[in-house]
């Protein structure tokens, strides 16, 4: 019975796997992902370091660095985005292209015939020197190389520099395994969101194009409403979220005859009426999706013409009753309405602008969304080329 007890080692390796798989569960971003990977892989094999490289157009891209010695600003700028060629002259470079995990005990005494050499230039530049490496390859389920996983300087139990022992290179190899297929999942998951915000851009362009605009109105109100809703304190997940959104605010305007939506000139007071249906037909059109980013779409469309007043359209609601972020696209919206060429009137100056803003915080928007767009000002100028200097 006690011959078939798993190893100390196996148990350690088994409850990283289970506490990496926790960890990336909740994680948000793709830095916080590499960042769990890391931690495990260092754990299991007693590194007082580590690195991550992703393999990118024939590079190896440093995508996250831990050292216990050295200082986190000095990481980031010494370590963090650099890239070397994938090349055997390197040890990750032949880990990526060997497909094959190293040991290396001592990196002052290579194997006899070694192609690659380790790179003393950063030990100069950081004062931290790599005795013994442990070089494993990041593969995909179809055996694709995604990167490299490189783990510095093991230490024992007392804490004496020593090489990493043989099965901690089995147990890594086994982690990177399982590492490379959330990675690839993570990379599967990114392009399948960024395809569907395209998608979503190209569906609510056709509201747009229709109002004589363009779809770079869509793109600006999406960006800057994600920078308002980050700004005020909402996850990362959630600012996402209005990102994806926001583009179909004006959805419903496809309901609205050309003649009104399109009307060089001022309104009747019967055609305002329609042209506030463009609301209730947006809800209507986004309402038989069950998906979170559609549920906010629904409720950006329907609420993003209400006022912190209340005297907004269709329900005349008031502050913090209209959903967070159908204040903060109503007031982008505004915003690129005022800034922008329409075909009733000509751009306005940035001055004139933020003189609305300010003016009409508190009345027609929430003040803190108001702060939140300023603080972000030079950030949302970024959407907006030459308009700083208009």
């Amino acid at each position: 019975m006690i011959d078939n007890m798993p190893s100390s080692r196996e148990q350690v390796l088994h409850r990283s796997i289970r506490d990496m798989n926790f960890k990336l569960y909740p994680a948000k971003n793709e830095r916080s992902i590499l960042d769990a990977i890391l931690s495990e892989a260092r754990l299991v094999a007693g590194a007082e370091a580590g690195s991550l490289y992703l393999a990118l157009n024939g590079h190896l891209k440093i995508v996250a660095v831990h050292n216990n010695r050295m200082d986190a600003s000095d990481i980031d700028r010494h370590l963090m985005g650099q890239s070397i060629p994938v090349s055997m002259e390197s040890l990750v470079g032949l880990v990526a292209i060997s497909g094959q995990a190293m040991n290396i005990p001592d990196t002052h005494h290579l194997p006899t015939g070694a192609p690659f050499r380790i790179n003393r230039d950063l030990d100069a530049k950081t004062g931290y020197h790599a005795d013994s490496i442990l070089a494993v390859p990041l593969c995909g389920p179809d055996r694709e190389q995604i990167g490299v996983m490189e783990l510095f300087n093991h230490h024992d139990a007392d804490g004496r520099p020593c090489p990493f022992e043989q099965d901690a290179l089995e147990a890594i190899t086994t982690l990177a395994s399982t590492a490379a297929v959330v990675l690839c999942h993570e990379f599967l998951r990114q392009r399948l969101r960024n395809a569907h915000l395209d998608t979503i851009l190209c569906l609510s362009a056709v509201a747009e194009y229709r109002d004589s605009d363009t779809a770079q109105h869509i793109r600006r109100v999406s960006r800057c409403s994600e920078l308002i809703a980050a700004e005020m304190g909402v996850s990362a997940e959630e600012a996402a979220i209005v990102r994806y959104a926001s583009p179909m605010h004006d959805v419903g305007k496809v309901g609205i005859p050309d003649a009104i939506l399109l009307k060089p000139g001022p309104l009747t007071d019967g055609e305002q009426e329609v042209m506030r249906r463009h609301t209730l037909l947006g809800a209507e059109i986004l309402g038989s999706i069950n998906d979170a980013i559609f549920g906010a779409a629904r409720e950006i469309a329907l609420d993003h013409h209400e006022r912190w007043d209340g005297l907004g359209y269709p329900a005349g609601l008031k502050g913090t009753d209209i959903p967070l972020n159908a204040r903060i696209v109503g007031l982008v919206d505004v915003f690129d309405a005022v800034v922008s060429r329409r075909c009733y009137k000509e751009a306005c100056s940035l001055s004139m602008a933020l003189a609305i803003l300010n003016q009409d915080s508190g009345k027609h928007f929430d003040p803190d969304a108001v702060r939140s767009f300023l603080r972000v000002l030079n950030a949302v100028l970024g959407s907006y080329p030459g308009l700083a200097a208009a």
